[in-house]
């Protein structure tokens, strides 16, 4: 078959198309035709050498996956052969202390999913979650580690309200644009944070109130405040972390919560406690998605009422050109890779 092999660490151009033996299936496997696989910021700093946890080389990249599965191990217990799946970024044991507990993203033997930059993908089952039959790939590749994540965090981690106000960072991206749909379908106002005035229309087609443009790390409390009559946002759902912390945190209210998703580099924040106790915020860490919320963004997109954006779909060999209009952080959704 053919893949993208990553042999070492660097710029885009070292990841490079060979033809590879299709991976063998083990017991609780399931061997997947890739019908389509997310190029996200995650796979950036993995083959940068930003985030180098799991990454051991040499390395297929891609775990937002979306495909057909082809064949099954003999553990295999709920897939069928020819089966439409999708996928969620972490297989968990669902045995251990943590997965008993309702956290399995946090589960003490998590493995990351990887392998989606190739034709077929050999996948535990616990990982897949079946997408309806009319549903595109390219669509479907989205719905865990994007649409998923976005649910976990409005939802369930920053349990937005109706009536609260909701900013969003890194509003333009493959998590960003699903939080902002699924913050205003939950009644919330919603200002999206963006690097640039040329995907304001976009935010707003998206379901943004507001769109703060703030670019080179700029201060752009003043302007959110402003939006809200100096009160603040009840929440900050914030997609791009350490670059963007400071002043997302001087954006919330008292009794705010702060729902912390991505982190794109290795800067370490600092920050006076005094400011999160006398604000009596709360800080929230979102640990990918778990299941049953992978299953709950599938019935989500299904119904319409989320809409992923596909910035591009690109083929297998025009890897290095995906990775290279990612990295340079100007697109609105997310590209997609067709084997």
């Amino acid at each position: 078959m053919r893949a993208v092999v990553m042999r070492e660490l660097g710029a885009p151009s070292v990841l490079k198309i060979e033809d590879i033996p299709i991976p063998a299936v083990q017991p609780e496997e399931v061997l997947v035709k890739v019908g389509a696989v997310g190029v996200t910021y995650h796979d950036v700093v993995q083959r940068n050498g930003t985030m180098r946890r799991h990454t051991e080389l040499p390395i297929i990249l891609g775990y937002e996956i979306a495909g057909t599965v082809e064949r099954l191990g003999e553990r295999v217990s709920h897939l069928k052969v020819g089966d439409r799946i999708c996928t969620k970024a972490f297989h968990s044991c669902g045995r251990c202390r943590l997965c008993r507990n309702g956290m399995e993203t946090a589960c003490e033997r998590r493995q990351p999913v990887h392998g989606g930059y190739a034709e077929y993908a050999a996948l535990p089952e616990e990982v897949c979650a079946v997408i309806p039959a009319d549903m595109p790939f390219e669509i479907a590749c989205m719905l865990g580690p994007s649409t998923g994540v976005a649910l976990n965090a409005v939802r369930d981690t920053g349990k937005v309200r109706i009536g609260e106000t909701v900013l969003v960072t890194g509003a333009s991206g493959g998590v960003g644009l699903p939080t902002i749909e699924i913050a205003r379908s939950a009644g919330a106002t919603v200002i999206a944070l963006s690097r640039s005035h040329e995907k304001s229309n976009s935010l707003l087609e998206a379901g943004a109130h507001h769109v703060v443009v703030a670019a080179g790390g700029a201060d752009f409390s003043k302007e959110v405040q402003a939006l809200t009559d100096g009160k603040g946002v009840d929440v900050v759902i914030d997609n791009v972390g350490s670059r963007v912390f400071t002043p997302s945190f001087k954006c919330l209210a008292l009794g705010g919560r702060y729902v912390m998703v991505g982190q794109l580099v290795r800067e370490e924040i600092s920050i006076n406690p005094a400011f999160v106790f006398f604000k009596r915020a709360q800080i929230l860490g979102v640990g990918s998605v778990r299941r049953d919320q992978l299953e709950d963004a599938v019935k989500l997109v299904a119904s319409g009422r989320v809409r992923p954006k596909v910035a591009g779909v690109m083929p297998l060999e025009d890897v290095v050109k995906a990775h290279e209009k990612v990295e340079a952080g100007m697109l609105v959704g997310r590209v997609v890779l067709r084997p």
